[in-house]
């Protein structure tokens, strides 16, 4: 009973966090679409003969983007908003100087072009021309935006409000670090990019594609040995194959927890993409063994 009351909250939080990412269709709708997806892949390739693990896999993998792609999505937002926040606070803190208003500010900024932002503020200042407080809403809409830099700042913000501080000194203060600290992701991003092509490089395309490849030279020398020496000892080549598919599932995981740690110093930050990535490994290894099928020739595995 503890567990489907578990699942049952775990589903509602993913439905509120659906909702933030903007995408039209309801969560319930999107959630059918890819599992008929899923499903309707899981047919083929299983009719393919492709093995059962690797139809599986293909099912479990195209569920699991709808947790992905809203995630995805919120990330790309969250990274927006970041993008936009030191001029934001900058435009904010030019008009309060300036004589103005916090609303007046939050009006300069909600008719502005920041993207996101410019979104958000529009509903915040409906808000505080309701009656809320300038601090609530601010602190309200940090929250929604589910960026740790925003929540900072407006924590930042209304605490100087408070002891009586300038606010537009504190905004302008605030803009400059939240600029130096989007500057050191992009230079984060930019000095991992080759060790992240690397990985996905070797571990999804090249040692896949290699292990297939190999495995059915292996099977056509192993017929070969069979047929002229019928006395001679025969390689199990579906344990050899189950061995190898798990072996390419395990390093993929792997490979995806290395991606989270080198892009983002968070071990589990991919691993919602292992599924797909492991999919996508499996389909180069059974790309690698029809290639050499039709290089060498011969007859495919059957297990």
């Amino acid at each position: 009973m503890a567990v489907f009351e578990t699942l049952k909250n775990w589903f509602a939080e993913l439905k509120l966090y659906y909702e933030g990412t903007g995408i039209a269709l309801s969560f319930n709708m999107f959630f059918l679409v890819f599992f008929f997806l899923a499903l309707m892949v899981f047919l083929i390739l299983y009719a393919l003969h492709l093995s059962l693990l690797t139809s599986s896999i293909s099912f479990i993998a195209i569920l699991s983007l709808t947790v992905a792609i809203p995630i995805n999505m919120r990330d790309a937002r969250i990274a927006a908003i970041e993008e936009s926040l030191p001029d934001v606070l900058k435009h904010m803190a030019f008009v309060l100087r300036a004589g103005g208003t916090t609303e007046s500010a939050f009006t300069e900024v909600a008719n502005a072009n920041y993207g996101v932002l410019s979104k958000d503020f529009r509903n915040s200042l409906r808000a505080i021309r309701e009656g809320k407080s300038f601090d609530e809403v601010l602190n309200q809409q940090a929250k929604r935006s589910g960026s740790l830099l925003f929540k900072r700042t407006a924590m930042i913000v209304t605490d100087a409000r408070r002891a009586g501080a300038g606010i537009a000194d504190v905004m302008f203060q605030i803009a400059d670090d939240a600029r130096e600290v989007s500057r050191i992701k992009r230079e984060r991003y930019s000095r991992t990019t080759m060790h992240v092509i690397f990985l996905v490089t070797a571990s999804l395309l090249l040692a896949p594609f290699i292990f297939g490849f190999t495995l059915s030279i292996v099977n056509y020398i192993n017929v070969g040995i069979t047929g002229a020496l019928p006395s001679a000892p025969k390689t199990n080549m579906c344990e050899l194959n189950m061995l190898l598919l798990l072996f390419i599932s395990a390093q993929t995981i792997i490979t995806s927890i290395a991606l989270g740690i080198i892009r983002e110093g968070k071990t589990i930050k991919y691993i919602l993409y292992a599924p797909l990535m492991v999919l996508m490994s499996l389909l180069v290894f059974e790309a690698g063994k029809w290639f050499s099928l039709t290089v060498v020739g011969g007859a495919g595995i059957v297990c």
